[in-house]
């Protein structure tokens, strides 16, 4: 009886799986990696380093008046802005802060 294989050749020979040492063997076993990296950069990397450059912006554009919460969730409106610090107005008390401790920025109107 003469049954055809299940999975033959273009050139009617049973296909073959890759021999261990050719090329196309080890693409195979570096295929893998490449396809977790690139999951890995899509899903955590690339939407933290959008969340850094948002908050980079809004920090570099605050202004006097802006209500802001720090990294240790004091919130405040921004009295004076200096080069690297800013100083946030609490109740009576003005606190002086590193623009680096501002994670959120509200303007007046918002």
């Amino acid at each position: 009886m003469n049954s055809l294989p299940l999975l033959a050749a273009p050139t009617g020979g049973p296909l073959r799986a890759p021999q261990p040492g050719g090329w196309q063997y080890q693409v195979m076993q570096f295929l893998p990696l490449v396809l977790i990296f690139a999951v890995f950069y899509l899903v955590l990397i690339r939407p933290q380093q959008q969340r850094q450059k948002k908050l980079a912006q809004m920090v570099s554009n605050i202004t006097k008046g802006d209500q802001v919460v720090t990294s240790g969730g004091i919130v405040g409106t921004v009295w004076a802005v200096k080069e690297d610090r800013v100083v946030v107005q609490v109740n009576d008390t003005r606190l002086d802060f590193v623009k680096s401790a501002i994670v959120s920025v509200t303007k007046p109107g918002s």
